[in-house]
Formats: structure tokens, C-alpha cells, sequence
């Protein structure tokens, strides 16, 4: 008997739990903010457009090798699984490059600005800040680089190195 009061109390609880649950609806998502983390470019402060490319150029031939350890290993769930790894590999080395180039410009003293997404995928092409869509460094791209590095500095959006 003493179980099925004890039974019948715990679906009292998961009902009145799953009715709160309920009642209280999600709040809106805030509205999605261009990610620091994703969106920066640097600015070059007093040095020149040449120093500032030569050292951009070094630190993209830093970055550019980077691989995922998901690209050094082997998928084991069929053609999904492979799609799935793909993609999230892809998402790895699109951070790390992005670490590496944030470590390798700040050691420089280059100035890192957050950028909105839609400016940030205008100069660099929808590709990532080292290689393009088709996994090549894009000069168009460094020269995009250049002259937002040596525009006037914006004036707000500076993020920490």
C-alpha cells in the first residue's frame, strides 16, 4: 500500500512540475550580437600599410596550417557521421585560426576592433580571417585588411587582445 501512495505522490509531483514547466513560457532570445570572438579585424595604430601587411602575412602563414584533431582522425558513423565531423571540424579550425591570429597580431601590439558581421563578411569574402571558401589566402582579402587597418581608428569597439 505504501508504495502506491508513494507512487501516486511522485506523478502528482512530475504532473504539477511538467504544469509549471508549462506555465512559465521562455523568455525571448535577446537579439543575436555579432560575436567578438568571430567578427574583429585589427587596426594599426601609427604603423604603415607595408609594416602592417608584412606582419598580417607572417601571422596568416602562422595560422594557416592549423588543423582540427577531428581532421587527423577517423569518422566511425557512416556518411552522416562524416558530414557531422566535416562540419564541426570545419568550426574547430575557424577558432583556433582565429586564437592564433588574435595571439600572433596582438604580440605585434596591433589593436583588435569587433566588426558587425555583414562588414566583416564584406571584407573578408564569407571566408574565414586566413583562408577563403576555397581554403586559399585571398589577396583582395589582405588588401581589404590593410585599408581598414589604416583607416582612422573607429571609434568605439575596441576589444581586449
Amino acid at each position: 500500500m505504501r508504495f502506491k501512495v508513494t507512487l501516486v505522490a511522485a506523478s502528482v509531483w512530475l504532473v504539477a512540475m511538467g504544469a509549471s514547466a508549462s506555465a512559465a513560457k521562455p523568455a525571448e532570445p535577446a537579439p543575436e550580437k555579432d560575436d567578438p570572438a568571430k567578427f574583429f579585424l585589427f587596426h594599426a595604430g601609427d604603423q604603415s600599410a607595408d609594416q602592417f601587411r608584412g606582419d598580417l602575412v607572417y601571422c596568416i602563414g602562422q595560422a594557416y596550417p592549423i588543423l582540427s584533431m577531428r581532421d587527423r582522425m577517423p569518422s566511425t558513423g557512416g556518411i552522416f557521421g562524416a558530414l557531422l565531423e566535416g562540419r564541426m571540424a570545419e568550426i574547430d579550425r575557424f577558432r583556433m585560426r582565429n586564437a592564433a591570429m588574435r595571439k600572433c597580431m596582438g604580440m605585434f601590439g596591433y589593436a583588435r576592433y569587433q566588426v558587425p558581421q555583414d562588414r566583416w563578411n564584406e571584407i573578408v569574402k564569407k571566408g574565414d580571417i586566413v583562408r577563403d571558401n576555397d581554403q586559399l589566402v585571398d589577396p583582395e582579402v589582405v588588401e581589404n585588411m590593410v585599408a581598414f587597418a589604416t583607416a582612422p581608428a573607429p571609434m568605439s569597439g575596441r576589444l581586449q587582445p
